[in-house]
């Protein structure tokens, strides 16, 4: 079995939506709301006339009422906010060796020409408001460099600083409990705590009062200095949970995959050169046996983030211009042509995990794409 990667090359599905319908309910953003989103495909395209009554969501396999709709049609819909989390750590020359000679510097090229006619492009879409949001690591450091904007010399502003040094004892990140300091030959600490800046992402970009739909993307080579006690599985499903719950997909974006996993893949690659697939953990252990980074091991578990969380895994072969503002336009994209339908939890009820899943009243209509949540704690 593999996971599903997406290129970031264009897609027929994310083409056009179809003619527009009557405006849908709209979000109650003063009420704590369970959200599930996803698409329904017809033929090549995402319909966008769909409405409540073609839909049937189910909690833990019994159908219950939401009371929360939106579609790719609705009017007023919620901002949306692209929250970027960049690895921006710089590792001694033998580690950076052993990931693909990670440079910083080099990966993220798409700083070298960015500006703000672009950024409007990612920016300008069916006249919705667009913003994005910026944070960094680096080693056990983690910042905010931009809270929500949709002033695009903000936003280049922010990435041409980037790869500043974030100052001595700022942003220090406390380590998640079950989680361990890797230490030589593993690993040493000054690599980037992966797992402890998204939680800290997820958990910042939620503090805001401005009511929005949150979308995370990760740009990792999947190699962290923090590493469970236990087993990759209860680590990352902590994470996926508290995606589910905050109602924010995880995109993991991942860096300099052919030169230093691309052999371990079991696909062939796929449009634009990137990877289609990637081995499962156990499939991936398997293959290459223990090996000295422990990125081998945490790879395929954070690219399973995407899926798990609602979100998707991409694979680009470089961060060009180009290919930045592909991706992001894709993670855009692929958002404003989604399905909604969500409602408000019992506040008095004891909270537990429960599973939910949406299906079509009618299969005439099109195909479900998504649609699923498992571990949504409420």
């Amino acid at each position: 079995m593999s996971h599903r990667l997406h290129g970031v090359c264009g897609s027929a599905l994310l083409a056009a939506a179809l003619l527009a319908q009557e405006p849908a309910p709209k979000f109650d953003v003063n009420t704590k709301l369970v959200l599930v989103p996803f698409h329904v495909q017809r033929g090549k395209y995402f319909a966008a006339d769909m409405q409540p009554s073609d839909f049937v969501l189910h909690e833990d396999g019994h159908p219950r009422q939401f009371s929360t709709f939106e579609g790719p049609n609705t009017a007023h819909p919620l901002p949306l906010e692209l929250i970027l989390l960049f690895d921006t750590t710089v590792l001694r020359p033998d580690r950076a060796r052993t990931v693909g000679n990670w440079d910083p510097k080099s990966a993220y090229e798409f700083r070298s020409n960015w500006d703000e006619s672009i950024t409007r492009e990612v920016l300008q879409k069916n006249g919705m408001d667009i913003r994005v949001s910026v944070y960094h690591y680096s080693g056990r450091q983690f910042e905010r460099l931009c809270a929500a904007s949709s002033d695009p010399p903000e936003i280049v502003h922010t990435f041409q600083a980037l790869l500043d040094p974030i100052s001595p004892g700022k942003g220090e990140l406390t380590l998640l409990p079950g989680n361990k300091v890797l230490k030589p030959p593993f690993g040493p600490p000054d690599e980037g705590w992966l797992i402890e800046s998204v939680v800290a992402t997820l958990k910042d970009a939620v503090e805001s009062p401005v009511a929005a739909r949150r979308i995370l993307i990760v740009f990792t080579t999947g190699s962290g200095g923090t590493f469970p006690e236990t087993s990759l599985e209860r680590a990352y499903a902590s994470m996926v949970d508290l995606a589910l719950t905050l109602n924010i997909p995880i995109n993991p974006v991942i860096m300099h995959y052919a030169r230093f996993l691309g052999r371990a893949s079991s696909g062939a690659p796929g449009p634009g050169g990137v990877f289609s697939t990637v081995d499962t953990p156990k499939e991936l252990a398997d293959k290459l046996g223990i090996m000295g980074s422990t990125a081998y091991k945490v790879l395929p578990w954070f690219t399973s983030t995407g899926e798990k969380s609602g979100g998707e895994a991409l694979i680009p072969p470089r961060l060009d211009r180009e290919t930045f503002a592909g991706i992001l336009g894709l993670v855009r994209d692929a958002t404003l042509s989604q399905y909604i339908v969500g409602f408000s939890p019992d506040a008095a009820a004891k909270p537990k995990k429960h599973s939910l899943a949406v299906t079509l009243s009618s299969k005439s209509k099109g195909k479900l794409v998504g649609g699923e949540k498992n571990g949504v704690v409420y």
